[in-house]
C-alpha cells in the first residue's frame, strides 16, 4: 500500500482524513483466485462511491478480486459511502486525497464533469507509481494526461458486473505498461470480461456493452407491451413470458450455440412463422438500430464539446 502524505487538501487548512468506523463484514465465499505477484494484490482505491463505483466494489469483493480490507474509498457524499462500507467491510476514508496517495490502483468513479477538478484535488497524491482508472465516460486520455502525471488506463463498465457477467471495456493510456495491464485483466476479469479496444471505438463499443443492458431491457418491455395490447395477455404475464425467455437465450449463448445465428437455425424452420418474424426483423429493424447508434455517437459529441470547454 502507498503511503504518500496525503491527509489533507491540496491548499492546507483542511481537516486530515479521518477513517469510518463500517461494520466488520461477514465472512464469505471468493470464487474466483485471481491472486497475482506470490498472493498478494495492489491496495484499491475508489474515489467515487455513486452506483457505479459502488457496483465496482460489491463485484471485486464479490468476484474475488479483493478482499474487503484491500479496498479503501471516499465519495462527496457521506451516506452512500458509509453505506457501502457497511456492507462490504471495506475502509471509508474522509478524503479523496487519503484514498489516491494509500491506494497502488485508483478507480476514479465519478461524472465526466467532475474530473478535472478531482484530479486537480488530489494531484500531489498521484504519481508514475500510480495507476488511475477513470471510468469517465468522453474524457479521453489526452485530457487526463494533462491533469495528472499517473499511469493512466480508462475502463468503461457495465451494469453486468453486478452478476459478474459481461464487458467491461479497456482503452491503455500510453504511459501503462505491460505489469499493469496484468494487474487490471486480474481485477476485471473476475467480474467480467475486459475488452481492450482503441479510443475511435468506444463509443460504438459503449452502445454495445455498458448502454446495452438499457437497450436490450427497453427492447424487451415493448416486446411485452405489443403482447398486452393483443389484449390477450395481462402486463404481468407478458412480462414474465418475455424475460425468461430471454434468460434462457442468454443461457443458450453462454452454454454451446456460440452465434445468433445458430438459434435462429435452430428455431426458425424455413417456410414456418418464426422464418417470417425473422425476415420482418431483418427488413425493419436495422434503419431503426443505425438511428439508435447515431443518437447516442450525437450525444457522445455533445458531452465531449461541453469537457473541452471546461477543459
Amino acid at each position: 500500500m502507498r503511503a504518500l502524505a496525503c491527509s489533507g487538501m491540496a491548499s492546507g487548512g483542511q481537516a486530515p482524513a479521518r477513517t469510518l468506523d463500517p461494520t466488520p463484514p461477514t465472512i464469505g465465499f471468493y470464487p474466483h483466485d485471481v491472486r497475482h505477484l506470490q498472493g498478494t494484490m495492489p491496495t484499491i482505491g475508489v474515489i467515487g462511491t455513486g452506483s457505479m463505483g459502488r457496483m465496482l466494489i460489491r463485484a471485486l469483493i464479490a468476484g474475488g478480486a479483493a478482499s474487503p480490507e484491500e479496498v479503501i474509498a471516499s465519495s462527496r457524499s457521506a451516506a452512500p459511502l458509509l453505506e457501502i462500507a457497511r456492507e462490504t467491510g471495506i475502509t471509508a476514508l474522509g478524503s479523496n486525497r487519503a484514498v489516491a496517495g494509500g491506494a497502488d490502483v485508483v478507480f476514479l468513479c465519478v461524472r465526466p464533469s467532475d474530473v478535472r477538478g478531482v484530479l486537480e484535488e488530489v494531484g500531489d497524491c498521484l504519481d508514475a507509481d500510480t495507476l488511475l482508472v477513470s471510468i469517465a465516460s468522453d474524457v479521453p486520455l489526452s485530457l487526463l494526461a494533462g491533469w495528472t502525471g499517473a499511469r493512466l488506463v480508462r475502463v468503461i463498465p457495465s451494469i453486468t458486473s453486478a452478476a459478474l457477467k459481461g464487458v467491461t471495456l479497456v482503452v491503455r493510456g500510453p504511459n501503462a505498461d505491460e505489469s499493469d495491464m496484468r494487474v487490471l485483466h486480474s481485477l476485471l476479469g473476475a467480474i467480467s470480461t475486459p475488452v481492450e479496444c482503441g479510443e475511435d471505438e468506444i463509443e460504438v463499443m459503449t452502445a454495445l456493452t455498458s448502454c446495452g443492458p438499457a437497450f436490450f431491457a427497453a427492447f424487451l418491455r415493448e416486446c411485452a407491451a405489443s403482447a398486452v395490447r393483443t389484449g390477450m395477455l395481462s402486463p404481468e404475464r407478458a412480462e414474465t413470458a418475455v424475460r425468461e425467455t430471454f434468460i434462457g437465450t442468454a443461457a443458450l449463448l453462454d452454454g454451446g450455440m456460440e452465434t445468433f445465428e445458430e438459434i435462429i437455425d435452430a428455431v426458425a424452420t424455413p417456410g414456418g412463422i418464426t422464418e417470417a418474424g425473422v425476415q420482418m426483423i431483418g427488413e425493419d429493424l436495422p434503419p431503426l438500430f443505425d438511428r439508435l447508434l447515431q443518437t447516442t455517437i450525437t450525444r457522445h459529441a455533445e458531452v465531449k464539446a461541453r469537457i473541452g470547454r471546461t477543459g
